[in-house]
């Protein structure tokens, strides 16, 4: 099983894994790591390089999932990319992170999961007014 990592500013994370509880039977390995508001890029990068090496399974691969492009959290995992054969979502929208979370999905190849997981949150991120309206663009 590929641990899943979810990184974030503040709170958000954490929030978020607590509400994925409620919605689905949630796979063992996740775990958030969230910027503090005084921590550097590079403070960041090595808490998040500590609990990558705590975490990695038998395949030695990794799923992140940060808040937002090209901020603090993302960029430290950029970072590490490499490093540690990261698979690195960004934008933590429900409907992936319910897909991707979720306990029945944990067999699953790291990329096929991360791919898998970005189609289902454009299949199923919509605009409600233009349903109501009967616009519904694809």
């Amino acid at each position: 099983m590929v641990p899943v990592i979810m990184i974030s500013h503040g709170s958000l994370a954490s929030s978020i894994k607590e509400t994925t509880k409620l919605i689905i039977e949630m796979r063992d390995e996740v775990y958030c790591l969230e910027l503090k508001e005084e921590e550097s890029l590079e403070d960041f990068k090595c808490r998040l390089e500590q609990l990558i090496l705590r975490v990695r399974g038998r395949t030695d691969k990794v799923i992140i999932i940060s808040d937002m492009p090209l901020a603090t959290p993302f960029n430290a995992a950029a970072m590490l990319m490499e490093k540690y054969h990261i698979f690195h979502l960004t934008g933590m929208s429900m409907q992936m992170l319910t897909f991707l979370l979720q306990k029945d999905n944990s067999h699953m190849h790291a990329e096929d999961l991360c791919r898998r997981a970005l189609e289902r949150a454009k299949e199923q991120t919509l605009y409600l007014n233009d349903i109501l309206k009967g616009e519904k663009k694809d």
